[in-house]
């Protein structure tokens, strides 16, 4: 459970910074500045979860606790799971099954891909998103979940980056 909290607390912090640097950076319409700022937002969200990643890796492999790969996987997967949620409303909203205004809403729940949200269709309607935008928003939702595994895999299994930072 404790694990779960440090993960969903991690994806509100992402939520948090990256909607400010979303709306702080908005003012331009430039793709190369939408660009950059998707990487730097996505950056931040795979960053947070790979920190939760090393830390629940650190804390596994201080108590000796071995958890399986389907346990680590689990975990990664909740990490992608309210990002899922939207994507499977977006579609929904896509095929006007509810209201296709929620694209705006999406974009403002999944801020870390605000701006690759805009780099597809700035418009508020889902209707007007194309098919190849709604795939690559359901590829980079898995983001969480590679980034959180990665971490937790690196850390329990490799060398802790504190074992390098303090050789003498």
């Amino acid at each position: 459970m404790k694990s779960v909290l440090k993960i969903f607390g991690s994806l509100v912090l992402a939520e948090i910074l990256t909607l400010f640097i979303n709306l702080t950076l908005s003012f331009s319409g430039h793709l190369l500045l939408r660009m950059i700022c998707t990487v730097c937002t996505c950056s931040i969200l795979a960053g947070l979860c790979g920190q939760a990643g090393y830390s629940i890796a650190s804390a596994h492999r201080k108590q000796h606790f071995s958890s399986g790969k389907l346990q680590i996987s689990g975990l990664g997967f909740i990490s992608t799971v309210p990002f899922l949620l939207c994507w499977i409303l977006l579609f929904l909203a896509k095929q006007n099954i509810i209201q296709p205004e929620f694209y705006r809403s999406y974009k403002l729940l999944c801020a870390p891909f605000l701006n690759l949200c805009n780099m597809f269709s700035t418009d508020v309607s889902a209707l007007m998103l194309p098919v190849s935008g709604l795939i690559t928003l359901l590829i980079v939702s898995f983001l969480p979940m590679l980034s959180f595994c990665t971490a937790y895999y690196m850390t329990f299994h490799g060398k802790l980056t504190e074992q390098f930072m303090y050789r003498s």
